[in-house]
């Protein structure tokens, strides 16, 4: 009967006899007979079995917990990591236009060494020159950077 109420509630029931019994008392005289024992073993007995009840649902009978298991699990839509990957090419970096061979984009070659975390891991083998009107330019090809794993910056869409 008792499994199903939390334990705090017990401790209110328990203060409400307390304070009730505080409040019948009453300043008589010091004379006791059968009906005064009485009571006092019933209200006794009633403290009792308040407080083994609450000693029983707070030591071996309150559920069990499962252990802790660290279990992790893939998503096919789950959040990316909350570290970002060591190799982002900055927004700012991004250049595109036409040159005589056509159109082209692609990251500085001069701004993706002055602004990436690790330049000495930029390929060399992305390196493109383009011709533009101010002159050749240097740049990284941005599908060449993706397939040697390098990304975009978070929310940058050129």
């Amino acid at each position: 009967m008792f499994r199903k109420l939390p334990p705090s509630l017990f401790a209110v029931a328990l203060s409400g006899v307390i304070a009730l019994g505080a409040m019948t008392a009453s300043a008589g005289p010091a004379r006791a007979d059968s009906r005064d024992a009485a009571r006092i073993l019933s209200g006794v007995i009633a403290l009792y079995a308040i407080g083994r009840a609450i000693e029983l649902s707070n030591n071996g009978r309150a559920p069990r917990q499962a252990p802790h298991v660290s279990v992790t699990r893939t998503h096919p839509h789950a959040p990316a990591p909350a570290h970002p990957p060591a190799l982002v090419a900055p927004a700012r970096c991004f250049v595109e236009g036409q040159d005589r061979n056509g159109y082209f984009r692609g990251y500085g070659r001069r701004c993706m060494q002055n602004h990436t975390a690790r330049p000495r891991l930029l390929p060399q083998a992305c390196l493109t020159t383009v011709h533009t009107q101010r002159g050749p330019r240097e740049i990284y090809a941005g599908r060449c950077l993706a397939n040697n794993g390098w990304v975009r910056e978070a929310g940058f869409r050129p």
